[in-house]
């Protein structure tokens, strides 16, 4: 019997093995490995197993980390002390600050690695976003964008077209596809 790791990674190669039309919207190209947060360990500890397989399958392997994206933002803000003495005055700031910061670190993160067609750009970390800003939110920006495919490590769950990270909250819509094990 195969583990939940080993599940997904079959199911993410049958994904693989589909042609890839180039008619799709940016959501459409958005795919979702949707995993139990209990799994992170062991999806971080097989990463690696995901991009031999893409590889293998003839497409290119892009990966952008969003655990660095608060803490810069956080470390180059003017207001940084004053956030640590009162984080209650940080909530406005998240909202017009941080998102777009997010946006724009996802974004620039994409346009440097120079993505094609047959690019799958890998966005791992998504935790990282959590309390701060909604993934959804950021995602929405930048998906029209990605050329090839958007494929989010998404520890949640994805149940009737909802997608809840960290089993907390809903937030991507039913076009971007699903990925389980």
């Amino acid at each position: 019997m195969a583990s939940k790791v080993e599940s997904l990674l079959l199911a993410f190669q049958s994904v693989l093995r589909e042609p890839w039309a180039n008619t799709l919207s940016g959501h459409e190209r958005v795919w979702f490995l949707v995993y139990d947060p209990a799994e992170q360990r062991k999806i971080d500890l097989n990463f690696g197993d995901f991009e031999v397989s893409a590889k293998q399958a003839g497409k290119k392997w892009l990966v952008v980390s969003l655990k660095p994206c608060f803490p810069q933002w956080m470390a180059a803000h003017k207001y940084r002390e004053s956030y640590f003495a009162k984080p209650s005055a940080l909530m406005t700031q998240l909202e017009v600050g941080f998102r777009q910061y997010a946006i724009d670190f996802l974004r620039t993160a994409i346009e440097a690695g120079q993505p094609d067609e047959q690019t799958l750009v890998v966005v791992r970390d998504a935790g990282a976003l959590f309390g701060f800003v909604r993934l959804a939110d950021v995602l929405e920006a930048v998906a029209s964008s990605c050329r090839g495919r958007l494929l989010v490590f998404f520890p949640g769950e994805y149940s009737q077209n909802q997608y809840r990270l960290l089993d907390a909250r809903d937030g991507w819509n039913y076009l971007a596809r699903p990925i389980t094990g």
